[in-house]
């Protein structure tokens, strides 16, 4: 509410500087504002390229009195930046971290055509989201809340293959590309660059939506009634950009005017297809205070959520249409008894649904447009202990699930799901905070959880069934054991942090034949609030940063999960690729509040 700026400036081992401004307008009639704006920049930390990003966001609030509100947020990212590889297993046991499989050259294939390079790893992203979050008091016991929102996102992401585009290109029959030269011809021009093409997989979603709630305090009940609708479209595409002579893209946004069309002057795809997905949800829910010391939660939701797939045809489909619709309902209660003014004993029962990815509409395996969604049970039971120096919370968990799913790619590099049927997941999760004595603060916190498969997996190779030992399994990139500790200091002149994160081996695969190992990073920070003369400056700080602080080699998760990196009756999902823990990163900044 006050008027003011805020000034910081990060540098560090990975970037060249991250400038970040922020202005405050300060109240004027109830109204108050602040901008911020911020640019980063730096070098990938592992492979060739370059990290790049801008982001401004505005927002408004405006308190009009008497509980009625307006809050107004708008965002703006843009990012330009080189794609980080992810490794196999053996390739990170074989060549370190450090390693990247896009070549920092291009590198020729046996046609002469260019067939691979980091400068065609691209992954230029543009998001754009508004939100308007408004409150009403209606009467002194009825609140109703209003908050439309707006969701834009264009972009791609790519790996680091050139594709070859020629006349007999064609296989779906959607393009005429006589316009085109021929493979032959193209191979024998002598050129690299030629019949050869940069293919990002362009996304655009527009995701415009709006939530209400009403609110209605009886006595000892409050009940609140709500409903949910968005109408989200998405545009997937795959056009084809020509390459420099020096291999890299003569554009990298995904909508360039220089893709190639065929002899009709249509933009030739090998991906075209256009998703509309409303969706909607309306929930009522009693929250009874039944007296000081017990609250009970009770409410139910049904969820609606369609998917209207359109493909338009591109140079291996066919145009066609598909739709699919999801329905659930979904109740929740919970219960909560206050022991003592510090001790709180809690229960709660939800169910949920997550709806199939909407490429389940378009892939053309067994069954995929059939695909149930996901849905779970979930039980937590726990403790909670609020001291004057000490904070203890101790929850237990139990989790059903019905067509959990799995996010993988297949042979093609395509998304897909995996439904891995039944699975449990149960286990503890402990807290511990507080104060100790001459300024020093710990946390700490432990996890268990074992997430059991229930079911073998059945898969297919070449239309036969072939029965994976899945049964029993621990659910791939979930650890049974994560341990976290920190302990701080802040005498309000200096302060510091230390701590480190221990995480449990995790699996690969759904057979548990891959796993990565278990690591443990530690972490360092630590500040001089600086003296400064308060009529200019009203607080600075200097920050240092050290993440990774004894440069531990490690995978950090699974990116691309398979049913199996073994052998059984022949077949073999291939090999899980994961993300690469990042290596010692110090960052130094300062800040002031003006």
């Amino acid at each position: 509410k006050e008027t003011g700026a805020v000034a910081k400036q990060n540098g560090g081992s990975k970037t060249k500087g991250k400038p970040f401004a922020r202005l405050n307008t300060g109240e004027i009639n109830g109204l108050s504002n602040w901008l911020s704006v911020s640019h980063t920049e730096g070098e990938m930390w592992r492979g060739s390229g370059a990290v790049r990003a801008d982001k401004v966001e505005w927002n408004s609030f405006f308190d009009a009195g008497n509980g009625n509100t307006a809050n107004l947020i708008l965002k703006y990212h843009e990012q330009d930046n080189n794609s980080y590889s992810q490794l196999t297993k053996a390739q990170f046991q074989q060549n370190g971290r450090k390693y990247d499989p896009y070549p920092a050259t291009p590198t020729v294939g046996s046609n002469g055509k260019y067939n691979s390079y980091y400068g065609l790893a691209q992954n230029p992203f543009q998001t754009f989201t508004a939100v308007l979050n408004t409150q009403f008091k209606l009467a002194d016991n009825l609140a109703l809340s209003v908050i439309p929102y707006y969701y834009w996102g264009n972009g791609s992401g790519v790996g680091s293959s050139a594709y070859a585009l020629n006349r007999g290109s064609n296989q779906g029959g959607v393009f005429d590309l006589g316009n085109l030269p021929t493979a032959a011809q193209y191979n024998a021009d002598g050129t690299p660059n030629s019949g050869v093409y940069y293919r990002p997989s362009r996304t655009q979603t527009w995701r415009p939506g709006i939530t209400t709630k009403l609110t209605w305090d009886l006595g000892d009940h409050s009940l609140q009634f709500g409903y949910w609708y968005e109408r989200a479209r998405q545009s997937q595409t795959q056009p084809f950009i020509p390459l420099k002579s020096n291999g890299k893209p003569v554009d990298t946004w995904p909508d360039s005017n220089s893709a190639i069309v065929d002899a009709n002057g249509n933009t030739v795809q090998g991906r075209d297809r256009f998703t509309v997905t409303p969706a909607q949800k309306v929930w009522a829910q009693d929250t009874w205070y039944i007296n000081p010391d017990w609250t009970l939660i009770a409410g139910l939701a049904y969820m609606n959520v369609e998917r209207e797939g359109t493909n338009h045809g591109s140079l291996n489909e066919r145009p066609e249409k598909r739709n699919q619709t999801y329905n659930k309902l979904l109740p929740n209660a919970g219960l909560k008894y206050q022991l003592d003014e510090r001790d709180q004993l809690f229960y709660s029962l939800s169910r949920n649904m997550r709806v199939p990815q909407n490429y389940v509409l378009y892939d053309k395996g067994a069954g995929s447009i059939d695909a149930e969604p996901e849905t779970s049970w979930n039980h937590e039971l726990g403790w909670r202990y609020s001291g004057d120096d000490m904070n203890l919370a101790a929850t237990l968990f139990y989790m059903d699930f019905k067509n959990r799913q799995v996010s993988s790619r297949d042979i093609n590099g395509d998304f897909a799901d995996i439904n891995a049927g039944s699975v449990v997941n149960k286990g503890l999760e402990l807290e511990w905070s507080g104060q100790l004595p001459h300024h020093f603060n710990y946390y700490t916190s432990y996890t268990y959880t074992k997430a059991e498969q229930q079911d073998d997996l059945t898969v297919y190779n070449a239309g036969k069934p072939i029965v994976l030992p899945t049964s029993g399994k621990q659910f791939a990139n979930v650890p049974k054991n994560m341990l976290a500790a920190n302990i701080g200091y802040d005498d309000g002149r200096f302060y510091g942090t230390f701590g480190g994160k221990y995480t449990s081996e995790l699996y690969g695969d759904l057979t548990n034949d891959e796993a990565i190992s278990g690591r443990t990073v530690f972490n360092l920070g630590a500040g001089i609030y600086l003296p400064v003369d308060k009529k200019v400056v009203k607080d600075a700080t200097l920050r240092l940063n050290v993440d990774n602080l004894f440069d531990k080699k490690y995978l950090d998760g699974v990116y691309t999960t398979k049913t199996n990196a073994a052998s059984y009756s022949g077949f073999r999902d291939g090999d899980p690729a994961y993300i690469v823990g990042l290596d010692r990163t110090v960052t130094v900044s300062l800040e002031a509040n003006f």
